[in-house]
């Protein structure tokens, strides 16, 4: 499925993954060079900023890495959230951005905005569950993955943004959020 819009859309990753190199990182890269005119596919930067969530810590003003990820998730249209399997789970540096981005408790910039979780991993158990569960609490509108769990042994290239079959997957997703903005939130 492919959308043709005048408007401009705008796709935020989290990659839940701060390792340089990581697989995680590389699919993200695969969704970057998704870019086109009319469709910006842009990386949240700051993640490993972020401090260990705390709500002594939020306060008016905020910690400024917090400021930045809440302000650059609030500029995107629909956000693609990646995180390795760790332990069974998303990574922690990514529960800690959700935990930030889903404050304030009734002004988040998650709120109704769609997004889609996509976990990295060998064997999953059920991390795309939990991500899935996170992403309904922090109040975002869940788009369904087409492919929830990508297997890291997939990738035939150390640039994933020229492998096809992960780029094919990459494109479906991005296009599965596009038509969901598209389309409105309740």
């Amino acid at each position: 499925m492919s959308f043709s819009s005048a408007r401009h859309h705008r796709t935020l990753v989290l990659s839940g993954s701060l390792r340089t190199g990581s697989v995680t990182g590389r699919i993200a890269e695969a969704a970057l060079a998704r870019s086109r005119s009319g469709y910006e596919v842009a990386l949240a930067a700051g993640l490993a900023r972020l401090p260990l969530f705390n709500e002594d810590l939020d306060t008016d003003p905020v910690p400024a890495a917090v400021a930045e990820l809440r302000a650059q998730v609030a500029s995107a249209d629909s956000v693609l959230v990646l995180s390795p399997v760790n332990n069974a789970s998303v990574s922690a540096a990514l529960k800690n951005a959700l935990d930030w981005l889903s404050r304030p408790r009734y002004a988040s910039p998650l709120a109704g905005k769609p997004a889609l979780g996509l976990v990295v991993g060998y064997h999953s158990h059920g991390a795309e569950d939990h991500l899935a569960a996170i992403l309904r609490a922090v109040r975002a509108y869940p788009v369904p993955a087409p492919t929830p769990v990508l297997d890291p042994r997939v990738l035939q290239t150390p640039h994933a943004a020229h492998d096809p079959q992960l780029a094919a997957v990459v494109a479906h997703t991005l296009d599965a959020l596009r038509a969901a903005a598209s389309v409105g939130m309740p």
